[in-house]
């Protein structure tokens, strides 16, 4: 008879039905290496269409004999690193995480599909394929450098507590005001600024203000309804969007949780206090929704001081995780 460790497992593309298998999954994971689930209740949902079936994404399960839930993998097209071509996600379940059948299958299935995506896309220079990797998770990390994922960057989520502290009052320099985001007047400015804003960052690859525009467009509708309105936040300089930040409440299906997302000052009116000012200002939105702690993820190594703007307001560094890429050839 056959043991757990070398049966092999059998897997077929997800379904909707599926979802909340996976996402107990990707929480189980996230549980085990630092303690916290990384995704809510229907956060997979956006991914299937009213029959069922993948609308965007490409998806894969892999279960045991019985029929349990062994490991997932899914593809999807990233803003960040701007140079991968496809981001890979992979988790395989912490008590299987030894077997090296279940790695080679998820792991070889995911390089020829990513192969076959570039192949259908037309291709001629093949793929950039990335992944994200805890830093805690030896196997994984192991595994990947095994196959030639080369490792490029570390991120570091940071977060504070929200609840119980004494947050300062925002103090904005002189002449710049905040107010909400509007996406119907604001989208273009506010996609060109932070296009602009990112372009320091090690493997960003500049877009042209019309591709800017359609990235955010694109990217505030896959938001759905996780985009809350009042919690998105803009600093204007006369007529000038010069840096902004936003808000997810309950991150991870947890109500306490809020995480930040496109926070940027632009490069000519940095050093002058804006991003202190857009954090505060966002922390007292979230906890008045009662979210106890704030969090990011910040390229450990990033040139602008980011590390040290977070310090300043209180956020600390829970884990970190990182980032591998390889390059698949079109064979």
């Amino acid at each position: 008879m056959s043991s757990a460790s070398d049966r092999e497992a059998l897997h077929r593309p997800a379904v909707k039905s599926d979802s909340r298998e996976i996402i107990d999954l990707i929480n189980a994971y996230t549980r085990h290496h630092y303690g916290a689930d990384r995704l809510g209740e229907h956060e997979l949902d956006g991914g299937f269409n009213e029959t069922g079936k993948l609308r965007r994404h490409n998806m894969e399960a892999w279960r045991d004999s019985d029929g349990g839930l062994q490991a997932f993998a899914g593809f999807w097209r990233c803003q960040w690193p701007a140079r991968w071509d496809l981001w890979l996600d992979v988790t395989v379940r912490p008590e299987a995480r030894d077997r090296a059948r279940l790695w080679d299958a998820v792991l070889g299935w995911s390089e020829g599909h990513a192969r076959a995506m570039a192949e259908s896309a037309d291709s001629k220079a093949g793929i950039l394929c990335g992944s994200r990797v805890l830093g805690s998770d030896e196997t994984a990390l192991s595994v990947y450098r095994s196959r030639g994922f080369e490792h490029t960057m570390t991120e570091t989520l940071m977060q504070t507590e929200l609840i119980g502290a004494s947050l300062q009052a925002p103090r904005w320099p002189d002449g710049v005001v905040c107010r909400t985001l509007n996406l119907d007047t604001d989208l273009e400015r506010y996609a060109v600024g932070l296009d602009e804003s990112f372009q320091e960052e090690g493997g960003y690859i500049p877009l042209s203000p019309e591709e800017a525009v359609a990235a955010r467009r694109d990217e505030f509708k896959s938001f759905g309804d996780e985009y809350v309105p009042e919690l998105w936040f803009v600093a204007v300089d006369g007529h000038e969007i010069v840096g902004g930040v936003g808000s997810f409440p309950s991150c991870g299906g947890n109500r306490e949780r809020s995480y930040l997302y496109h926070v940027f000052v632009r490069p000519a009116w940095r050093g002058r206090g804006i991003a202190t000012a857009l954090l505060r200002t966002s922390f007292q939105a979230v906890r008045r929704r009662g979210c106890r702690f704030a969090e990011l993820h910040v390229n450990s190594r990033n040139s602008t001081g980011a590390l040290d703007l977070y310090r300043a307001v209180g956020m600390e560094p829970v884990w970190h995780q990182d980032l591998y890429e390889k390059a698949l050839p079109i064979v």
